[in-house]
């Protein structure tokens, strides 16, 4: 893992600034070029091939091509043995080599023929363009900006900020996140002017004609599969991310995804080094099947806690990594679990993430297939589904989402409005032309799975992955979101995925003989989930919130009721009521503004240093 920087004129000390920010996203080297087109800048965490000949930039044998590079390609190996079976030499034994030598072969379309995690840039010197590349699904980032001279792009947005372009809080964006918690759904950034090129697509810059362009590269297809070739490919996929000349070792939350990746892992590593958070003396605390797990793999098991104390330590630190505010505090725990492997001294961490997505792992995927059934008009099957999943589980958030499905949607808007987000000012939203829930419309699973994984849920939640991870220099592997299990997953039938109210259940019959059965047939969902509401009404957190939501900046915000805001901080205080989420995400929304655009450290001296 790496950062990448660069912009369209010749500045060797801004580059070496924006390199200076990404720094702890490639703390191993440092290096630049600069010529009278282009700067550009690159961070090294050094994975594969240590020596000094995996450094960037990469440099084809004329040197014609220039490439700065961001990622993991796991099928290198095959890849490179083709080109050098067609003429091309090698001189390191990197990944990043393989990118160069590809486009030179098939131009573009060496893409499709990828199958990892990337963000990078090529600058064709021969045709004077540059041309920056995402992977599938988006599990690197990269941000631009652009106007009729400039084109800077970056890893990180604090990066381009260096630069003096006009930019301001997006308030549409805003309003999205408020009002429906979507984030990373469009090109647009919570920064006005700053874009992020969008997962599955390329960019290429006419550094002579000063014109952008942005096309898509991938389309998802298709593929024949059933659960042996689901396990099979899953296996593979967890191998494959082993690829590395560096320690490795793996998120365990005791769920049925992270606990199938800890038991691929320790038949093929000699030893595993797992990374859990635990909540001791809550609903949240999975200790037990995390347990359970380590001793079943034999594991070098690290678990880190939580606390509000900690938090405020962290909170001017972890809200600047992320960039960008987020909808709640499952993203810090996440902080502290890649922290934990980076004083573990573990450089590479394999993580679950996807597989509630491609599988159908959260019980709202009921409300879709609940509605699917209905316009299919399998009524009878609908009733008996409805009737299994009640006996099964009690939440009747499906329940409410079907028939909020069968409502005509302004009705169902004016529900919401009075119901519950009445905090929000639902007049500026409008104004601003917020976005409507995409996940309000009425469709199938497959449509409902297909939203979250490319819009909805997936984007956010590598976004988050990536910058906690990067903050503490770990590179995250996320085997769920290899291209072949993913276009099988997306494949499947419904009805395999869900039923009977069960969740998952095509991959939970894959990994029978592969996990506990304890572990496989769990129904509880919690994940890297955290005492929200008790860390709010803590004392020290609590005065702290109640400083910023009587403030005269926080009142003067046009983004909410201020009133509504407070008086719903004091029910939840007064143990009234449980708004732990919603006044987290006006709390980062605040500091976040703040500190990105008013230059205001608010009211918190006590900051997280580096390790």
């Amino acid at each position: 893992m790496c950062g990448i920087s660069g912009f369209n004129w010749p500045d060797k000390d801004l580059i070496q600034e924006m390199n200076r920010v990404n720094k702890y996203r490639g703390p191993d080297s440092v290096h630049f070029y600069c010529d009278n087109e282009i700067s550009l800048g690159h961070t090294r965490l050094a994975i594969l091939d240590l020596s000094p000949h995996g450094e960037q930039p990469l440099y084809n044998e004329d040197n014609s091509l220039l490439l700065i590079y961001n990622g993991e390609i796991y099928n290198f190996k095959e890849i490179r043995g083709d080109l050098i079976s067609k003429g091309h030499l090698f001189s390191s034994k990197t990944d990043s080599e393989v990118i160069i030598h590809a486009y030179e072969e098939y131009g573009i379309d060496c893409l499709d023929r990828f199958n990892g995690m990337w963000a990078f840039c090529l600058y064709d010197r021969i045709h004077n363009v540059c041309i920056l590349a995402r992977d599938r699904f988006g599990i690197k980032p990269l941000y631009y900006y652009s106007d009729s001279d400039r084109f800077i792009f970056s890893s990180m947005i604090s990066a381009l900020l260096l630069h003096n372009f006009k930019t301001g809080p997006n308030d549409r964006i805003i309003m999205d996140f408020l009002c429906f918690n979507l984030q990373c759904h469009t090109n647009e950034t919570f920064f006005s002017s700053v874009l992020s090129l969008e997962p599955g697509c390329f960019l290429t810059y006419d550094l002579k004609e000063r014109k952008l362009k942005t096309q898509r590269w991938y389309f998802p297809k298709k593929r024949s599969t059933n659960r042996k070739t689901i396990k099979n490919t899953f296996i593979k996929a967890v191998r494959d991310r082993t690829v590395a000349d560096v320690a490795i070792g793996c998120c365990l939350s005791g769920g049925l995804d992270s606990s199938a990746i800890a038991t691929v892992l320790a038949s093929h590593l000699d030893s595993v080094a797992t990374f859990s958070l635990v909540a001791p003396d809550t609903p949240f605390d999975e200790s037990f099947y995390i347990g359970e797990m380590n001793k079943c793999i034999s594991a070098r098991p690290h678990s880190t806690e939580i606390s509000a104390s900690g938090l405020y330590t962290d909170l001017l630190d972890f809200i600047r990594c992320q960039e960008e505010p987020v909808t709640g505090l499952s993203p810090y725990a996440q902080y502290t679990v890649m922290r934990r492997a980076h004083v573990a001294g573990v450089k590479v961490v394999l993580d679950g993430q996807g597989g509630d997505e491609l599988f159908a792992g959260y019980i709202y995927y009921y409300g879709w297939y609940f509605y699917e059934l209905f316009r299919d008009k399998k009524i009878l099957q609908l009733g008996s589904e409805i009737i299994c999943y009640l006996k099964r589980n009690s939440n009747l958030l499906p329940i409410k989402m079907f028939f909020g499905f069968l409502l005509p949607p302004k009705i169902l808007s004016c529900i919401w409005k009075r119901f519950d987000k009445t905090w929000i000012n639902h007049e500026y939203a409008r104004m601003v032309h917020a976005t409507r829930d995409p996940r309000w419309r009425r469709m199938s699973l497959d449509e409902g799975l297909r939203l979250t994984l490319f819009k909805t849920a997936i984007p956010h939640l590598l976004q988050w992955e990536d910058k906690n991870s990067m903050r503490w220099s770990v590179e995250s592997r996320l085997p769920f979101l290899d291209v072949n299990l993913v276009e099988q997953a997306i494949s499947i039938p419904s009805g395999q995925k869900i039923g009977h109210g069960k969740t998952k259940i095509i991959f939970r019959e894959a990994m029978e003989n592969l996990i506990p059965e304890i572990i496989r047939k769990r129904t509880d969902k919690i994940g890297f989930e955290v005492p929200v509401d008790e860390i709010m009404r803590d004392n020290q957190m609590a005065d702290f919130a109640r400083k910023i939501f009587y403030s005269d900046k926080f009142v003067r915000r046009p983004y909410w009721d201020a009133s509504a805001a407070q008086n719903l901080l004091q029910l939840h205080l007064k143990m009234k009521t449980n708004a732990g989420d919603e006044l987290w995400k006006m709390l980062h929304l605040e500091i976040w503004l703040r500190l990105f655009f008013e230059k205001e450290l608010p009211l918190i001296t006590n900051e997280t240093s580096d390790i």
